[in-house]
């Protein structure tokens, strides 16, 4: 820090009674008051507020500063509620009045206790996000306001980089805020783009690992290497052709060396097939990023939405180095992953709350894990908290001085919990759109995006449990695999691009989420296979026969039924025509018709199969006609619910799906239906012996404790 920095800090905050300085996120707020505090060599606690703290707490904290001279760092203090504010204006109050009179024990609260006028509070403040209040006049009062501008990104760069031992550092300095000055202007943005104080400093803590690790090595190269390596993670496809077009602009000539990886690859592919996973090179690639953000970042946020492979590239990169340090590989240590979803419980269960009759502190369960890995695990490990959930402004915020470089995890009780070097934080959020700029700052981003990773991966994954009738011998392989292979092949692709551009889904859903559904739904018909009894003594073409009915079926009611209602005929005749070869630009079966001759009559909604029989039927064949709608006398208007295709058919499938264990979203407008016919499965179809029925209605007010 400049000693311009220091002489103003000193003239604003030494000598008085309480100092806040306030600014946006990343300007350096709590790092000021902390080398303020080492420079005039006094003990300072940096304590992160939250809204769930109350007055007895706090005066539990300005008791100890008092008496001990210390002084304390209340960060986000104005996430403290109101009225609890208040009364801590009149702690500060007593306080302060006691050093003015110079004092050496006075009254705090009802008890007598001893005061070193060294004693002293700060507090910072973020103004402006979800969940701060303003602090009262009678409060504000005690504080003098410091305003902490955006700092010169240059300078801080330009002495960083000569401390890690860089002779041209004033001009990587520049280049380093060219880049992100250009990447804000040029590129789009996004809710996890951050090019803020917090990116710059990972950007130079990377340098700086890398300079120690190859002394000899071009700076320049080194510089391009460390801002690829902290930044190319986070951007969208569509950026990512922008960003590196401004990186070669301002580095001319230099070309990486690709990083030596080829051990922890290695041990990712060998991980892969134990996890039942493929290796697209977009997934390598982001289980590399991963890894490189985590030597340069202890907070960091795996983005993107569901079935882009957030989950499955953390457990894959724990357990690739869990094998490199047991090869003696990369310096690399044993990976012990921890999950937690934040949103499921409340705040309280969560962090820790105080009884409000006896003042007693429970644990949270985060507070309990957090102590587990931050001091009683092996030190030459290491230890991923991962947080698979929703991120916003109010919990994570709570983890702010974890985040940063503090790295304390701040419990209303008073405990403060260092957190030890090998530990890193994980979070898994589908978006950060309620997420605050303090948090954002403070976390490495690794973006991922189910589009880039595509739905074959499901499919490869889905291929390797298929009944092992299609695999049991080289004859079974060549003659199934290939008619299952070209049934994916032909289909499915044209069918997503047509729903997804030329329809409407009731439910919006990306293509892996219907394509999973899809592949449920086929692999419980296939089960057919694994009875030799029917399929045994079928010849080639009949058992091929079964297989193509059973995808139509489960494609229809998995891809086909996304879409609303009008859009079903056309979404009807599209798929006929991709099944009989009368698109030109699409690919063809090859000397196969795989539609039944019923779906010649009608739409492929109207069909239902069975594969035992290898027979087609109408919905309506099904129904008891004799029983059809014959009401008992007494019953009311309300109980009564006339038979029609669609609770024949809602209701077969809805029971099929639940034999199968196969969860099922019934979507559509008020009115149609949807709880008539859930209830008249799981109430008069099911054997009452087997199924045990909970019905439980939802609305914004339900609390997690009530499910």
């Amino acid at each position: 820090m400049t000693d311009r920095c220091y002489r103003t800090l000193c003239g604003a905050l030494y000598l008085n009674y309480g100092g806040a300085p306030e600014g946006p996120a990343g300007t350096g707020k709590t790092e000021t008051v902390k080398d303020l505090s080492k420079a005039l060599a006094r003990q300072c606690i940096v304590f992160n507020c939250s809204d769930d703290m109350k007055y007895d707490q706090m005066g539990k904290m300005f008791k100890g500063l008092a008496s001990c001279g210390a002084w304390s760092c209340f960060d986000e203090f104005n996430r403290i509620n109101l009225e609890v504010l208040s009364v801590i204006a009149q702690q500060l109050q007593s306080i302060q009045n006691a050093i003015e009179k110079k004092l050496h024990i006075f009254r705090f609260e009802g008890v007598e206790i001893p005061i070193k006028w060294t004693c002293n509070c700060f507090i910072t403040m973020n103004p402006g996000y979800a969940g701060r209040s303003e602090l009262p006049d009678n409060l504000k009062a005690l504080f003098r306001t410091v305003a902490m501008m955006v700092p010169d990104y240059a300078m801080i760069a330009e002495i960083s980089l000569y401390s890690f031992g860089f002779t041209t550092a004033k001009n990587l300095s520049q280049k380093i805020v060219t880049t992100y000055k250009l990447c804000s202007e040029q590129l789009s943005s996004q809710d996890h783009y951050d090019y803020g104080m917090r990116a710059v400093k990972s950007v130079l803590t990377a340098a700086g690992n890398l300079k120690r690790k190859y002394i000899e090595q071009d700076e320049s190269e080194l510089m391009l290497r460390a801002i690829k390596d902290v930044n190319l993670a986070k951007f969208l496809s569509h950026d990512l052709p922008l960003f590196k077009n401004i990186t070669s602009d301002l580095f001319p000539g230099v070309v990486l060396p690709e990083p030596d990886y080829d051990a922890m690859l290695k041990c990712v592919h060998k991980q892969l097939p134990l996890k039942n996973l493929d290796g697209p090179p977009y997934f390598l690639e982001k289980i590399i990023q991963l890894y490189e953000m985590i030597t340069v970042r202890h907070g960091l946020m795996v983005v993107g939405d569901p079935f882009a492979g957030k989950t499955s590239a953390i457990t894959v990169l724990a357990g690739a180095l869990t094998e490199l340090a047991s090869l003696g590989l990369m310096e690399e240590m044993k990976t012990f992953i921890l999950n937690l979803n934040p949103k499921s419980i409340t705040m309280g269960q969560l962090y820790g709350f105080t009884d409000p009759v006896s003042k007693d502190w429970t644990d949270g369960v985060l507070a309990v894990w957090f102590r587990v890995l931050a001091t009683q695990m092996d030190s030459k490990e290491r230890r991923w908290l991962v947080f698979d959930g929703p991120v916003d402004a109010i919990w994570i915020e709570n983890m702010n001085t974890v985040l940063d470089d503090n790295k304390k995890l701040c419990l209303n009780s008073g405990e403060i919990i260092q957190m030890s070097n090998n530990m890193s934080m994980i979070f898994e959020p589908a978006d950060l759109a309620v997420a605050s700029p303090a948090t954002v700052s403070r976390c490495g981003m690794v973006y991922m995006q189910p589009l880039e990773m595509g739905w074959k991966p499901l499919v490869f994954s889905w291929k390797t449990n298929l009944p092992q009738f299609f695999t049991k011998d080289e004859k079974s392989r060549e003659i199934y695999l290939p008619a299952i292979d070209e049934l994916i092949d032909v289909c499915v692709q044209p069918l997503l691009d047509y729903i997804m551009k030329e329809c409407h889904m009731t439910t919006p859903a990306n293509e892996q989420n219907i394509v999973m559904a899809w592949l449920r739904l086929w692999r419980s018909l296939l089960k057919v296979f694994e009875n030799e009894a029917i399929v045994g003594d079928n010849d080639k073409k009949k058992n091929i026969s079964i297989v193509d009915s059973c995808f139509l079926w489960a494609f229809i009611w998995s891809v086909c039924c996304v879409v609303d209602t009008q859009y079903r005929r056309p979404v009807d005749l599209f798929f006929k025509k991709v099944c009989n070869g009368e698109i030109d630009s699409i690919q063809k079966f090859q000397g196969r018709k795989i539609l039944p001759g019923c779906m010649d009559r009608g739409t492929v909604y109207d069909y239902v199969y069975f594969p035992e029989k290898n027979e087609w039927k109408g919905w309506l064949d099904l129904s008891n006609r004799d029983e059809v709608d014959k009401f008992p006398k007494d019953s009311q208007v309300q109980d009564i619910v006339v038979t029609t295709v669609d609770k024949i058919r809602y209701s077969y499938i809805q029971e099929y799906c639940i034999k199968e264990f196969i969860p099922t979203l019934f979507v559509g407008p008020t009115g149609t239906g949807k709880s008539v016919y859930i209830q008249n499965v799981l109430l008069n179809v099911l054997p009452r012996e087997s199924y045990l029925t909970i019905e439980c209605g939802f609305s914004a007010q339900t609390h997690c404790n009530q499910v």
